[in-house]
C-alpha cells in the first residue's frame, strides 16, 4: 500500500477452484504482497470451521474479508436465502466483514421486470436485518447472466433498498461497456468493497494484459478522490487460461507498477 493510499488490497480464492490447498493459497497471496483473503466458490465444508479457517489465515498474517453467496427469485428463492444466513453466520464467526452475493438467474429473452428487482431488494433487506447485528456488511454484485447486469439495472436495484451495498467491479463493467470510472465516483459510500480484475478477448487475463480499455492508475486516483477507505480484492476467475499462482503473483505486480 503506497502512503498516499486508504484502501487496502486483498486477493479472491476463486481462480484455484472449490477444493483447493488451502494453506498454499493462503501462502501464495500473502508473499504476492496481498493484505486479505475472500473466499468465493469454496464451501464451507471445505473449509472447516471457522476456527480452523482462521488458524490457517493468521499462519500467514492476513485476514478474511468476504464470503460470497447468491440467490434465486425462482422456486428456490427461500432455501436459497436460509443457505445464505449461513455463510453469514460463518462470515460472522470468522470475523469476516463481509457477505456479498449476486442473483437471481437472468431470464432469457426478456429484461428484467420491476417485480424482479423489487423481490431482489426485499431478499437483500431480509439478509441485512439479519447480517447487521452480526456485524457483516452485505453487498449486491452485479455481473453478466444475473438479474443486475448493467449500471441502470443496478440503479433500479438500489432505488428499492437504501442500505445494500455493492461490489463496485471494474471489469464488469468494462465488459458492460460502462466507465468504471465514473461509477466509483458516482457510487460513493455505497460502495462496500470492489473487484478488479481484467479481461481480453471475453475471458479475464492478468491487470493490465487487457484489451477492455481500463486505466488502473485512473481508477485508483478515482478510489483515492472519494476517500475509499475498504478492501479492494484483486482476481482471476476459475475459468481464465491463466495459472493461478502466477496470475496473483503478476496481479500485484502489475498494480505496483501503476502506483497501488
Amino acid at each position: 500500500m503506497s502512503a498516499e493510499q486508504s484502501f487496502r488490497l486483498g486477493y479472491s480464492t476463486i481462480t484455484w477452484g472449490p477444493t483447493p490447498d488451502l494453506d498454499k493459497v493462503f501462502g501464495t497471496i500473502a508473499d504476492a504482497g496481498w493484505e486479505g483473503v475472500e473466499f468465493i466458490s469454496v464451501a464451507m465444508d471445505w473449509l472447516g470451521t471457522p476456527k480452523r479457517l482462521r488458524g490457517l489465515l493468521d499462519q500467514h498474517q492476513l485476514p478474511p474479508v468476504c464470503l460470497f453467496g447468491n440467490v434465486s427469485l425462482g422456486d428456490d428463492a427461500d432455501q436459497l436465502l436460509e443457505r445464505q444466513r449461513r455463510i453469514i453466520e460463518y462470515a460472522s464467526e470468522l470475523g469476516a466483514p463481509h457477505y456479498c452475493f449476486l442473483g437471481g438467474s437472468r431470464t432469457a429473452l426478456r429484461l428484467p421486470n420491476d417485480d424482479e428487482f423489487k423481490r431482489l431488494a426485499e431478499q437483500a433487506e431480509t439478509l441485512i436485518d439479519y447480517a447487521e447485528p452480526l456485524g457483516v456488511v452485505v453487498s449486491y454484485h452485479a455481473h453478466p447472466r444475473c438479474t443486475v447486469e448493467s449500471e441502470e439495472e443496478q440503479d433500479k436495484l438500489l432505488s428499492y433498498t437504501e442500505r445494500l451495498k455493492i461490489c463496485m467491479d471494474v471489469s464488469v463493467a468494462a465488459f458492460m461497456q460502462e466507465d468504471a470510472v465514473a461509477q466509483i465516483r458516482k457510487y460513493g459510500d455505497r460502495i462496500g468493497y470492489a473487484h478488479m480484475k481484467d479481461w481480453t478477448n471475453g475471458k479475464f487475463c492478468p491487470m493490465g494484459q487487457g484489451t477492455a480499455g481500463l486505466d488502473f492508475r485512473a481508477i485508483r486516483e478515482a478510489f483515492e478522490e472519494i476517500g475509499y477507505t475498504g478492501w479492494i480484492m484483486g482476481e482471476m476467475s476459475s475459468y481464465a487460461d491463466y495459472d493461478a499462482d502466477e496470475s496473483c503473483r503478476a496481479n500485484m505486480e502489475f498494480l505496483r507498477s501503476v502506483g497501488y
